[in-house]
C-alpha cells in the first residue's frame, strides 16, 4: 500500500505514514530437539502397535478358518439328508482347532469325558447338553444322528462357535 498514491484531501501529518511491515511467517518445524524425539517416539509406538495387531491377527487365523468351516457345516444342517454327516464333521473340526491352539501333547490323546472336560476348562460356555450332543455326533451311528432335531443341532453349532471364537489355552 506504500506504492499507492495518497489522496489529496489527506492531512499532511498522515501523508508521511507508511504501513507496518509484517513479521516473517512462523515455522512449523520443531524449534527444539525434544520435539524431534517426541515425534520419533510416537512413530515407534505406532509401528509397534501395528506390528502387534498384525501378529495377533495372524495368530487368530486358525479361528477364522475354523469359523468359516463351521458356517459351511451349519449350512448343511438344514437339509435332513446331510444333517447326520454335517453333525459328524463338528467334532473333528473342534479337535483340529484345539490342536492349532494348544500343544499336541495336551490335546491329541483326549477323547470322551476328558475331551469334554478340556472344552469346559478352556471355555466355560460348553455345557453338558452340548457336550452330550458333541459326544453323540462323534461316535453314534448315522441312524441315531438322524434323531437329533434341528434345534439341538443349532445349539451344538452355537456352542462350537462360542468355543472356537473364545477359547483360551493355557500353555
Amino acid at each position: 500500500m506504500s506504492d499507492a498514491p495518497v489522496p489529496r484531501d489527506t492531512p499532511a501529518a498522515l501523508q508521511s505514514l507508511r504501513e507496518l511491515p509484517l513479521p516473517e511467517p512462523v515455522s512449523y518445524a520443531p524449534q527444539t530437539i525434544g520435539w524431534v524425539f517426541v515425534a520419533l517416539l510416537l512413530v515407534v509406538i505406532v509401528l509397534a502397535a501395528a506390528w502387534l495387531a498384525w501378529r495377533r491377527h495372524e495368530r487368530s487365523r486358525y479361528r477364522r478358518e475354523a469359523l468359516a468351516e463351521l458356517a459351511r457345516i451349519e449350512a448343511k444342517l438344514g437339509d435332513e439328508a446331510t444333517r447326520a454327516s454335517a453333525l459328524g464333521e463338528i467334532a473333528p473340526l473342534m479337535k483340529r482347532t484345539a490342536l492349532a491352539a494348544a500343544p499336541r501333547e495336551q490335546v491329541a490323546a483326549l477323547s470322551g469325558a476328558s475331551w469334554l472336560a478340556y472344552l469346559k476348562k478352556t471355555h466355560g460356555a460348553f455345557d453338558d447338553e452340548s457336550g452330550a450332543l458333541l459326544y453323540m455326533a462323534s461316535y453314534a451311528p448315522r441312524e441315531r444322528l438322524a434323531a437329533i432335531t434341528r434345534q439341538q443341532a443349532q445349539r451344538l453349532v452355537q456352542a462350537a462357535r462360542d468355543w472356537i471364537g473364545q477359547h483360551h489355552v493355557e500353555v
